[in-house]
């Protein structure tokens, strides 16, 4: 039988609540149990109005006291913008909350329309398991780029150079974990990152900076082939972007702006930013970077000095 603990009953009730009226609650139970009243549920009198997150607590409770807490998220997980009362509805947090029951070894399987024990491992899988085709995220994007490759392959040889992305290649899955991050496209040299779910400006931020600061170590380290040492760009951006499951092939503003902020805009062992990412950062992170104009229509925000050098 499925059981949530109390944070994740929690966050799925604030989930519900946050996103649907008292009667579309009710209305969304009634799928599953015909007879249901949400009131009388509440043992709150009639005239008494109940508040979304009321009522979404009174409904989970209930489903999960009649064991029916898999075919509820299926339910939401469905009817997500589908009509209820005349309105159509959008559970926003919906793909969080299965992001977040995927880590406690649970997966909605969508083919078999269930509940079921997670079997893969979704850390290196640009959906994170829960982005559905066609949907717009808010996320933010990275754009990295590995300076001067054209004349590193010309120095050093093309195998020499492929040894060394390899290596760069792991260090950088590793610090992408750790940060929730993810591959969207990569092209030996550089490519597409994103960060989504709550606080992925502040993630994608400190990711960033701290690829910056390991580069010395990256150069110094004994799998690195090569005797030059290598330096890289990184441009931010977030916004809404609509997730593609050909991550490669998605087009968006969002992802131009972060390629052209990383090409045009930004010098090798820097990090530049957009203002709209600035501003979601704690204020000690904020102080890490200096205004430096406009860039195609948005203030541009870098690190100060270069963030690669001992």
């Amino acid at each position: 039988m499925l059981t949530l603990d109390p944070a994740m009953k929690n966050l799925l009730i604030e989930t519900v609540g946050g996103s649907l009226v008292a009667d579309q609650v009710e209305a969304l139970g009634q799928m599953l149990l015909p007879d249901l009243n949400i009131h009388d549920l509440s043992g709150k009198r009639r005239n008494f109005t109940l508040s979304p997150r009321m009522a979404a607590q009174v409904l989970t409770e209930h489903l999960i006291d009649h064991k029916q807490l898999s075919d509820y998220i299926k339910l939401l997980i469905e009817m997500d913008e589908e009509v209820i009362l005349g309105k159509e509805i959008r559970i926003e947090g919906l793909e969080y909350f299965l992001k977040q029951l995927s880590e406690t070894g649970l997966i909605y399987d969508s083919k078999k329309r269930k509940v079921v024990t997670l079997k893969e491992d979704l850390s290196k899988r640009p959906d994170w398991g829960v982005l559905k085709n066609g949907r717009n995220y808010d996320v933010t994007v990275g754009s990295m780029d590995i300076v001067g490759s054209s004349e590193l392959v010309k120095k050093f040889g093309r195998k020499t150079m492929e040894k060394f992305y390899s290596f760069f290649w792991a260090t950088l899955g590793e610090r992408l974990g750790t940060y929730d991050g993810r591959i969207w496209s990569w092209a030996g040299d550089g490519g597409i990152l994103a960060f989504a779910f709550k606080n992925h400006r502040e993630r994608a931020t400190r990711f960033a900076y701290e690829m910056q600061r390991i580069m010395p170590l990256v150069n110094a380290h004994t799998r690195n082939p090569i005797s030059e040492s290598v330096a890289i760009r990184i441009g931010l951006h977030s916004g809404k972007v609509a997730f593609m499951s050909d991550t490669g092939k998605m087009i968006s503003d969002v992802i131009n702006l972060a390629a052209h902020l990383e090409k045009k805009g930004t010098q090798p062992g820097f990090v530049s930013i957009t203002e709209s990412i600035w501003k979601a950062l704690p204020s000690k992170l904020q102080d890490l970077f200096d205004p430096v104009g406009d860039f195609e229509g948005t203030l541009k925000m870098s690190s100060p000095n270069r963030l690669d050098v001992v």
